[in-house]
């Protein structure tokens, strides 16, 4: 009975930790909790987050898998889709996180996404690694689909052709930044 009390204890702990973090608009990389914290090796930490998974006490703590290691957030505080950007940024998967946000702007809303975005939080890329990286974008085939188009006043913003065509992106992007400005 005392193993089940230690037990609940470090799977309240470790959410705790999460819950916190997530508040604060971060991911947590399970093997960056902090041990002074929950004192487990690595491997029983590992344990303890896949209880978390059968425990109603625990729903809202969600598990995502990346490249480079499994990351944990609340759902209470946090969509999964802002903890997968927030993973890839972790990763240094910039390159998918801008596709991604581009695609879903052009499928949902649609319309082209200002590249300015990605120089403000979550992202915080500088313009030099932006433009560094839109290039990359532009060489590889995986980004194919993704595709720039610059307003008459200089503006850059990019677009996916899966779903948007480049006429309409065109227009959206003219719009924005010269047309509703110029009408009083």
């Amino acid at each position: 009975m005392a193993n089940d009390n230690s037990q609940k204890h470090i799977l309240a702990q470790i959410a705790k930790v999460i819950r916190k973090k997530s508040n604060k608009g971060n991911i947590t990389k399970v093997n960056k909790i902090n041990k002074k914290d929950i004192d487990l090796s690595d491997d029983e930490l590992s344990e303890k987050i896949d209880l978390f998974k059968n425990n109603e006490q625990y729903e809202d703590i969600r598990i995502l898998s990346g490249e480079k290691g499994r990351y944990l957030f609340s759902d209470r505080s946090m969509t999964k889709k802002y903890a997968k950007l927030m993973a890839q940024i972790e990763e240094n998967n910039i390159k998918d996180s801008i596709a991604e946000t581009v695609r879903e702007d052009s499928k949902i809303y649609p319309r082209p996404t200002d590249i300015s975005v990605f120089e403000k939080s979550p992202f915080n890329l500088e313009k030099d690694v932006l433009d560094n990286v839109i290039d990359q974008l532009k060489e590889n085939n995986k980004y194919k689909d993704i595709k720039e188009v610059e307003a008459s006043n200089g503006a850059l913003y990019l677009y996916s052709d899966k779903y948007m065509e480049q006429d309409h992106a065109v227009g959206l992007t003219e719009w924005v930044e010269v047309i509703r400005k110029e009408i009083p």
